[in-house]
Formats: C-alpha cells, structure tokens, sequence
C-alpha cells in the first residue's frame, strides 16, 4: 500500500506525555474502530497507531511518548507539518447489538473513542470504565461523556473518581447482568483479567493488542500468537475473547524483534 501525505491540523496536550494530533488527508478516510494506521518518519522510523477517530477527510491520533519516534513526533511535528501514512490496517472492533460495556486503560482508551462514536451512531447503548493511574494520567473523558450512558472514571490512588482500578469497577458492573459485550483496550493484563470476568458471565468480549508490529502486513511475525500463529497486525489487533484464551501469549508475553518470547510485564 502506497504511502499517503497527511496534513497536521491541530495537536493538543492532553498530558504531560500523550498528544492528540487531528490530521487531515485529500481523501475520504475510510477505517472501523480498531484498526490503526503504519506512520513513517523518514530518517526516523515507522510505527503503528490506533485510530482515535474519522470524520470524512480527518482523523484524529493519540501517540504517547514511549520510543524513538513517538519523542521525535512529540518534539518535532507540530501544525502545519507533515505525516507519512499508510493503511488503515487490520480487523477492528466487531459492533455488535445490546447494550455495550467499554473499559479502557491508559493511552489504551484512545481507540474505544471512536468505537464509542460508532456504537452511539448506530443506537446502541453503553457503560464506559476509564482507568487511570492517577489525575495527571486522565485523558480524553469530556469526550467520552457524548456518546456513554454512563461514565465511571477509576483512578489508582484516587486522585479523580473512584479509587481502585478500571477492573474493579467492570467487575461491579457486569454483576448486573445488563451486557451483551465487553470491549477494551489497554495494558494487557487488565484485559485478561476482563476477559476471564466477561466470559464467566456469559458476556462477549473483543479486546485490542498492542505488540511489536514492524510490516502491518503479517510478513515479519513479530507480533504472532502462539501457538495459534495468528498476528496482531493482520488478523488483529482487535480479537475475541474466547481466541485469545487459546493463545499462551495473551496477558504473558511478547516477542521481540527476534521472535524471543519476552515476559509482558518487562515490556517498557
């Protein structure tokens, strides 16, 4: 797929370490919730985004600082300027009918934000869990309260909202029986843990991962599910629960640029 110019229209501080840049292309951009976009910087290097919304001609992408070319991006890119892009690529969130519930964590909510505008276009109701690890992590809640029902924020020490943590209130929710889906996106252990809690209630579950994805075209395998084979970047990043239950890597491990299994938790 050929690269494709975006224009940058407007980048917004939304904390200390996560922007939110609205971009603009000469084109309809055409994407489901879930599926994210390969952004090249030349002479700096190529990674993967989530989609955090499309309107027509623009879309919007939360990049956190976590590498090489999210700080240059962070650094560097501001109004006016110029992004390399290709895709949308891989499988998003399936929408499905009844009411929803969706619980982000982190940066991770940013992709819900546009399956939350979708779910709402198409009158379906839901219940949206934001976890964060403290006030000066909270990001993007205004706009979630235009498309939730109802609108829980939990934060690790309490500083906004609940205290305690996006799971802990997802668990309290589900007990009401009220939810035909459970969708999230964030650290991976929060979303095995959903994944368990949903699936014991009878409740479906679509989850999106975050792995090392280098080609989005399912070449390289650095993003496999063993044993299963399948790659985040072309058969994901957004699964069902059930599958992702059938894999030894969900919520355990990655693999790095070689293919050598690394434990989750020591991912940076």
């Amino acid at each position: 797929m050929p690269y494709r110019v975006a224009t940058v229209e407007e980048v917004r501080n939304l904390t200390r370490d996560i922007k939110m840049y609205t971009l603009s292309i000469n084109e309809t951009f055409n994407s489901d919730p879930g599926q994210y976009v390969m952004v090249w910087v030349p002479g700096v290097g190529e990674i993967p985004i989530s989609l955090s919304l499309v309107d027509g001609e623009t879309f919007c992408l939360v990049i956190a600082r976590k590498g090489k070319v999210t700080s240059y991006i962070h650094e560097n890119i501001k109004e006016g300027d110029k992004l390399y892009l290709r895709g949308p690529y891989g499988n998003g969130f399936k929408l499905q009918g009844g009411k929803a519930l969706i619980v982000g964590g982190g940066y991770g909510v940013a992709p819900l934000l546009f399956l939350a505008r979708e779910l709402a276009r198409r009158y379906v109701r839901s219940d949206v869990v934001l976890g964060f690890r403290s006030k000066e992590h909270a990001i993007l809640i205004s706009e979630f309260e235009e498309y939730a029902d109802r609108l829980v924020v939990s934060t690790d020490d309490g500083s906004l909202g609940v205290r305690g943590t996006a799971v802990d209130v997802a668990r309290q929710l589900v007990d009401r029986n009220i939810y035909a889906t459970l969708y999230t996106c964030g650290k991976e252990q929060m979303m095995y843990k959903l994944v368990e809690l949903a699936l014991n209630r009878g409740i479906k579950t679509q989850a999106s991962l975050e792995r090392l994805i280098k080609c989005g075209i399912g070449i390289c395998g650095s993003c496999v599910l063993e044993p299963l084979g399948l790659r985040v970047c072309r058969d994901g990043p957004v699964f069902d629960g059930e599958t992702l239950l059938k894999t030894v890597d969900f919520g355990r491990f990655w693999h790095d640029s070689t293919g050598k299994p690394i434990p989750i938790e020591e991912v940076k």
